[in-house]
């Protein structure tokens, strides 16, 4: 789903879509992994953004598919979005999030550095307890997502 980061960009993509290079000036690890752990939480759908430069690029994760918009970054009418579908749910698009993160925590630390803020290792600490919290849900929410779906 995420590529490893590389020089301020990953690459996302979701089964049945396009490829999207996102950029960093979104800090894309912490900000997704925040959201999906939102939406498991609240069993509510979510919403994670990237921006392509020049465009910006809307996810909405929903129960069971997810909507992706291309948009315009200058505010140009909605007619002139992209829209795409994936059948991908919450749970798949959440473990995805993990394990894609999680498997270069330091580098998607690293994605945003404006050298002011906390130091690599404070970041990779805390994006480790997000990931860990994300995981937990995941374990948690996956009768959820079975042959019971079963929504409370």
């Amino acid at each position: 789903m995420l590529s490893k980061p590389y020089a301020g960009w990953t690459e996302f993509q979701l089964e049945g879509c396009g490829a999207y290079a996102l950029s960093y000036l979104d800090d894309i690890a912490f900000e997704w992994v925040e959201q999906a752990i939102h939406g498991l939480e609240t069993m509510l759908p979510f919403c994670v953004k990237g921006f392509l430069e020049p465009n910006r690029m809307l996810c909405t994760v929903s129960y069971w598919n997810c909507h992706i918009v291309v948009e315009d970054d200058e505010r140009a009418p909605l007619e002139n979005a992209n829209n795409e579908y994936s059948h991908t749910s919450m749970l798949k698009f959440c473990k995805s999030l993990y394990n894609d993160v999680s498997a270069c925590a330091e580098d998607w630390a690293e994605f945003v550095d404006y050298q002011d803020s906390e130091s690599i290792d404070v970041k990779t600490a805390r994006l480790n307890e997000m990931l860990e919290k994300l995981k937990e849900l995941i374990l948690k929410r996956e009768e959820w997502f079975g042959d019971n779906r079963c929504f409370l």
